[in-house]
């Protein structure tokens, strides 16, 4: 149980996992309609390679982070980068809900 209470130390931890998970699902979705294609060359590979791959590299990383931020946290740099992270990932997110919105609107109408 103490494995798992790791995990969930932090609220802006969890923040960054839901939107991680949001903004690959935004993503997935806007390349399925080919509303938008993906600019990070290894993420899009990855994601041409297999989409299993896509949302499990997606997943893994703030996973990890989560799985070493107990003996990480009280470093100076931790918490201002986390929080820059989350609300960069937020923003990414707020973006992609925009243009999933106009181009959905616009399929639609179509």
């Amino acid at each position: 149980m103490d494995v798992v209470r790791q995990f969930f130390i932090s609220k802006t931890l969890i923040w960054l996992l839901i939107f991680c998970c949001t903004d690959a699902l935004f993503t997935d979705i806007g390349l399925h309609l080919a509303f938008i294609e993906e600019l990070n060359p290894l993420i899009r590979s990855i994601y041409e390679w297999h989409v299993s791959g896509y949302y499990l590299v997606k997943l893994i990383l703030p996973l990890i982070l989560m799985a070493i931020y107990p003996h990480i946290r009280k470093r100076v740099w931790v918490q201002p980068c986390l929080t820059l992270t989350v609300l960069i990932y937020g923003a990414v997110n707020v973006y992609h809900f925009i243009w999933l919105s106009y181009g959905l609107t616009y399929v639609a109408k179509g």
